[in-house]
């Protein structure tokens, strides 16, 4: 037990390693669930670690969901890891995305990736999100949804 007291680098070791098998554990778990999901249908993109602002058609201030982000030919799909809230949108109607820093008249202090679409109600309406490289995202969806109309 002595040797333990005079290597305090090895709490940190195992702290270290656990935080990485746990972030390991939940992409494994958030890939199965999407392979139950949605089968062998082409994912053109995909992104963990996307947080979630919420759409201008919700009330109140922006609420914030982490969870992952999927780019199909036809649609855009989130859906959080503990709120489980899961959101498509057909790529036919998305009308613009562009780079913001706040939403809902708030400002985030952050880099957000804002999508206008129509929503089931054929209303306008605008969802937030703050995603790994944005630039490549937005290009992204661009490319499989803006540049066909």
């Amino acid at each position: 037990m002595h040797f333990l007291d005079e290597q305090q680098w090895i709490y940190i070791a195992i702290a270290f390693f656990g935080i990485i098998g746990y972030i390991a554990w939940m992409r494994w778990r958030d890939r199965k669930w999407i392979e139950e999901r949605f089968g062998s249908r082409p994912t053109l993109a995909m992104s963990f670690g996307v947080n979630f602002f919420g759409m201008t058609s919700e009330p109140g201030k922006p609420s914030r969901s982490s969870g992952f982000l999927l780019l199909f030919s036809d649609a855009l799909f989130y859906r959080s890891r503990v709120k489980k809230i899961e959101l498509e949108i057909p790529g036919n109607r998305i009308a613009r995305i562009y780079h913001d820093r706040s939403h809902k008249g708030v400002d985030l202090h952050q880099s957000l990736v804002k999508i206008d679409f129509l929503n089931d109600q054929n209303q306008k309406d605008t969802a937030a999100f703050k995603v790994p490289y944005p630039p490549q995202w937005m290009q992204a969806i661009e490319n499989a949804f803006l540049k066909k109309k």
